[in-house]
């Protein structure tokens, strides 16, 4: 169970979950790509920086992916990423994020 996942959410370790794999990522994302997901961070647009950020990952066989498949995918359903119209980036993404959760679960 997460801790940001109840009727209290806890937005400030659901932020920290995102920064931390940002910050994970720095040196393999681009500089301009880890600049606009931390404006959306910045700006309370979390599950726009969290679609944004994991596209990325997905994208980079070289990324960091510190999150874990269970906190991702609870982060995911969370934001309603299921949802096709929910996705602000790509509205293929929850089949390319299961496919990528699937192949860190192995």
């Amino acid at each position: 169970m997460m801790t940001w996942g109840n009727k209290n959410r806890d937005w400030h370790a659901l932020v920290a979950d995102i920064q931390s794999e940002i910050d994970a990522n720095k040196s393999i994302i681009s500089a301009e790509h880890i600049s606009s997901i931390e404006h959306y961070l910045e700006h309370g647009e979390y599950s726009m920086a969290f679609e944004y950020l994991l596209l990325e990952i997905m994208e980079n066989a070289d990324a960091n992916f510190t999150l874990g498949v269970e906190k991702a995918q609870e982060i995911g359903l969370f934001f309603d990423l299921s949802d096709p119209n929910e996705c602000m980036i790509d509205g293929e993404f929850w089949g390319k994020f299961q496919t990528f959760l699937a192949k860190k679960s192995l």
